[in-house]
């Protein structure tokens, strides 16, 4: 009988000779190096859910954020086909759906056992439902696609984590995959090639993502995984030198320029704070006056949110919600709304082509147009819902043994979550945070770890029992 190690080398040969043909066809056939390199190692991607999922995981987690920007923009004609291009994110996410409905296949008998599988159930069963009326099918669907890739995420990681060191292995791989994005978003503070507007002349800095409020986002969530990693590192050297990534992480937040993303940081970290090291919170008050007083950049950042004149952009925001809720309610659309992902197409017919930008910067806005009540109500049962579960799950683990060290370990896991997911949904007012996938990639699969590894803890259990 043929060993499981022979297998799988063989299967990995296979794989990596499948990889190279793939490589060199692309390039005869015209391709651009790029596009024939992601071409060549997709057959890996497939063959990893197999041979090893862990690693698939990792690898989706790692590679994704360097290739947000890129993936987006850069497309590749179909061979055999006429002037049929797809981008690489749509190429990517077809191979991510496609993987997550082999995944829930096999875990059909278990699946509603799985934490929080009904609130996404119902957020993909209400977006499906919106496709017998949506203003734009394509759309909807596509956001499907989007929401089911995110399920998939958490569902893998939840299935896949089961212990401590797997979930370290995982905060880990996404650390590792902000060393890309972040040292590009420092090469152009260096050269000066950062993202400007009208708005603000200074060069922000966006990784390689789209706009630096995306970037902002994943740092956040990013610097979430490392002050995990902090709770979870056995030794205190180790834990001391979290503090490099974590500064690096932190100045490269600060040069985004993000504002709102600066005030969910401290919130987040003040959320933490509050309930875990009361005593620290002066010192969490004095840092953003220090940062503010310092910095003459920072504070026309600052005085700018108060800027209430028609140029700026919170009024343009606010106008642009005013509008589209008007117009909901004067279709009579209050009810179900216009169907998943068709906000920018509602406002485009409502405003026309003179704004360049018809995102609503709100998802609570957004969910509303988009779904009228039902879908507010939707978005909010999505949201709250997880909020519940990780606060349940911090009590249940503070209440036991303060002495036990892997005890308390997952009742600070569970609070930090709990507070980084509370400052997101607040985030939530003023931006699309559910509509950054990358973003929400990494939240949830630190979600589904963190659910996988102290779900099946003998302590959980023996309550459950």
């Amino acid at each position: 009988m043929t060993s499981r190690p022979s297998y799988a080398f063989g299967a990995l040969s296979l794989g990596i000779a499948l990889c190279s043909l793939l490589f060199i066809g692309a390039l005869g056939a015209g391709f651009p190096l790029i596009n024939a390199l992601i071409v060549g190692i997709s057959p890996l991607f497939p063959l990893l859910f197999f041979l090893s999922p862990i690693i698939l995981l990792e690898a989706l987690l790692i590679i994704r954020p360097s290739l947000d920007r890129i993936s987006e923009t850069t497309t590749f004609i179909i061979p055999f086909t006429e002037n049929f291009s797809v981008s690489i994110a749509q190429g990517f996410g077809a191979m991510v759906v496609c993987l997550g409905i082999l995944f829930f296949i096999q875990k059909r008998k278990t699946f509603w056992k799985m934490p929080l599988s009904l609130v996404f159930t119902t957020l993909l069963l209400w977006g499906s439902l919106t496709l017998l009326y949506s203003e734009n099918v394509s759309k909807t669907l596509y956001e499907l696609f989007r929401l089911f890739s995110i399920f998939f995420i958490f569902a893998f990681s939840y299935y896949l984590i089961t212990s401590k060191k797997q979930f370290i292995r995982l905060l880990l791989a996404i650390t590792l995959s902000t060393l890309v994005p972040v040292l590009t978003g420092w090469m152009q503070f260096f050269f000066g090639i950062g993202y400007t507007d009208v708005a603000f002349s200074v060069p922000r800095m966006y990784g390689t993502f789209a706009h630096p409020n995306i970037f902002a986002l994943y740092l956040i969530i990013a610097m979430g995984a490392v002050l995990s990693l902090f709770i979870l590192l056995p030794d205190k050297k180790r834990r001391l030198l979290l503090l490099f990534p974590l500064g690096i992480l932190f100045l490269t937040l600060l040069f985004t320029y993000a504002r709102a993303s600066w005030a969910t940081f401290f919130v987040f970290v003040g959320l933490f704070t509050l309930f875990k090291y009361p005593k620290a919170i002066p010192f969490l008050i004095i840092t953003p006056l220090v940062l503010f007083f310092t910095s003459p950049t920072i504070q026309d950042r600052v005085y700018d949110a108060f800027n209430f004149s028609p140029s700026s952009s919170f009024v343009w925001r606010v106008n642009l919600w005013n509008d589209t809720i008007s117009k909901t309610f004067q279709e009579n659309r209050e009810v179900f709304g216009y169907g998943l992902n068709t906000f920018e197409q509602v406002a485009e017919d409502l405003r026309g082509l003179r704004f360049v930008v018809n995102d609503p910067h709100s998802e609570f806005v957004r969910s509303f147009v988009e779904g009228g009540y039902i879908g507010l109500g939707v978005f909010l049962f999505f949201s709250l819902i997880p909020l519940w579960i990780l606060w349940k799950r911090k009590r249940f683990f503070s209440s036991r043994n303060p002495h036990d060290e892997h005890t308390q370990q997952a009742s600070d896991i569970f609070l930090l979550l709990w507070a980084l997911i509370t400052s997101l949904l607040l985030l939530s007012f003023t931006d699309h945070v559910l509509r950054s996938t990358m973003a929400q990639w990494i939240l949830w699969a630190m979600i589904g770890g963190a659910l996988g590894t102290y779900t099946t803890h003998p302590l959980f259990h023996k309550k459950k029992e």
